[in-house]
């Protein structure tokens, strides 16, 4: 069964359980994460990855093997790392709905999970498109993995940046004016996602890097 979790953390802000009950998956919907993530993602701070859960304690990694089937005929394999992370192909679209993952393992023994995290800041200088791209990318998600219940869910539409201590963000508007947005009493500091801004692309100038930045709706 296929579970969101929308949370505003660094770690695991999406979470989804893809493959738990069955020895094959459809190969679709995975490669279409896959897809966007790799090829399709504007932003150089959304990152996700594939993780093996075990759920038997009598399995070791090693023993897992994940390959993809098409007409019953073997066209691709996955590898597993020591950490758990799967790498798997990306097809074109049209073949991966008739493809699927196949694990060498009973029902119920091993899960593959999704999860989509944001990687952390590392300059004070950053522009406003590089920065807010990442919520395209992630309404992008959030509806991919919301499938029909994607009415449901909210668009993100700011960035939430949390501090150590007291900062600002600074940058000149398209008239000229100097923007200072100020930490609240949790450090934290909320910027809209505006397409004025987005079209004048000023340069963020962070008093101190953030902990941590999540969107918000």
């Amino acid at each position: 069964m296929k579970k969101v979790i929308l949370a505003s953390a660094f770690v695991s802000l999406f979470s989804a359980s893809v493959f738990a009950e069955s020895r094959s998956i459809e190969y679709g919907e995975i490669n279409e994460i896959l897809d966007l993530i790799h090829n399709q993602a504007k932003s150089d701070y959304i990152l996700s990855k594939f993780h093996l859960d075990i759920k038997d304690d009598a399995l070791a990694l090693q023993d897992i093997k994940l390959w993809l089937e098409q007409d019953g005929k073997v066209i691709g394999q996955g590898s597993v790392d020591t950490e758990g992370n799967i790498d798997l192909p990306i097809l074109p679209q049209k073949q991966a709905e008739n493809v699927k993952l196949v694990i060498n393992q009973p029902k119920g023994a091993v899960a593959i999970n999704v999860a989509t995290d944001i990687a952390p800041l590392t300059r004070q200088q950053v522009s406003y498109q590089e920065l807010f791209v990442l919520l395209d990318d992630v309404n992008e998600f959030t509806s991919l993995m919301a499938g029909g219940l994607s009415w449901f869910v909210p668009s993100m539409d700011k960035l939430e940046f949390t501090f150590a201590a007291p900062a600002e963000i600074t940058f000149t508007d398209e008239k000229g004016r100097n923007k200072v947005f100020k930490t609240d009493s949790e450090h934290k500091i909320e910027v809209p996602m505006k397409s004025k801004w987005m079209k004048l692309n000023p340069t963020l100038q962070f008093s101190a890097l953030p902990e941590k930045f999540a969107p918000m709706d």
